[in-house]
């Protein structure tokens, strides 16, 4: 785990742009394999982002309350994939 304090910050940005590039997507109409991409990318940042912080307990609190929103938001994203258009 390298905690390197920009490395955390570019990949947070990338997952932030991500989940606001679904949102826009959706927002459009826009589904299917297109979407699909960015929401799988979204999901390798957040790991990222779980793997090298830690658990939530290991970071501060309010670091930990927005990692896990956006897992939140992320997995909402993946079960309206799911669902048959």
């Amino acid at each position: 785990m390298t905690h390197d304090a920009v490395y955390l910050a570019n990949v947070s940005s990338a997952l932030l742009g991500a989940l606001h590039e679904a949102q826009d997507m959706l927002d459009a109409g826009e589904v299917g394999e297109p979407l699909a991409d960015v929401v799988r990318h979204a999901r390798e940042l957040h790991e990222i982002m779980v793997e090298e912080l830690g658990s939530p307990s290991a970071i501060a609190e309010q670091a930990g309350r927005a990692l896990a929103d956006m897992g939140e938001r992320l997995r909402s994203l993946e079960r309206m994939l799911a669902q048959p258009s």
